[in-house]
């Protein structure tokens, strides 16, 4: 494996978005929710929501669609959010946008809950797989091809604690 994004970048964009967040969240009437999608999105969410100055309502929701390095296709809900969405905004986070058809059923959800919007905040923006025509609203880092573990990213549930990001097959 091959480091791709070291612990320090990782934590200078972390930075960067969370003040861009607070920003945001400053101009907004209505609450917001920021929810990650365990078990990926879990590294990421800790370390933006301890450096943001608001505090939006936090939740989290269990999806599954992956086995091993491969996206399943389908999603299978495991735990839905524990907050009432009905007139709040929502923001989903996640270590990873791949082939989009997660976090676009995730979205869909939030939205027919009653979320009055919902935008996507990802550490990986990855286009090699994307079958969903969806993108982030935020990112960390943007990556053509490759698959990647570390700071929460897994293959078959190993690796996920590394605080770096790194690409998996290559030396």
């Amino acid at each position: 494996m091959r480091l791709l994004f070291a612990e320090e970048e990782i934590e200078k964009r972390i930075e960067k978005l969370a003040k861009l967040l607070d920003e945001k969240l400053r101009s907004k009437q209505e609450k917001t929710v920021m929810l990650y999608i365990e078990k990926g999105g879990k590294p990421f969410f800790e370390k933006l929501t301890q450096k943001m100055k608001t505090n939006p309502i936090k939740d989290s929701i269990r999806v599954k669609s992956y086995a091993g390095d491969r996206s399943t296709g389908k999603i299978e809900w495991i735990k839905k959010p524990s907050v009432d969405l009905k007139g709040k905004h929502c923001i989903i986070v996640d270590d990873i946008l791949d082939t989009g058809k997660t976090i676009k059923e995730v979205k869909n959800y939030m939205l027919s809950q009653g979320a009055t919007g919902c935008e996507i905040c990802v550490a990986v923006n990855k286009h090699e797989r994307r079958e969903e025509d969806i993108e982030p609203d935020y990112y960390l880092f943007d990556l053509d091809k490759g698959f990647i573990i570390g700071f929460g990213m897994d293959y078959n549930e190993k690796y996920r604690e590394l605080p770096a990001i790194y690409l998996m097959g290559e030396s």
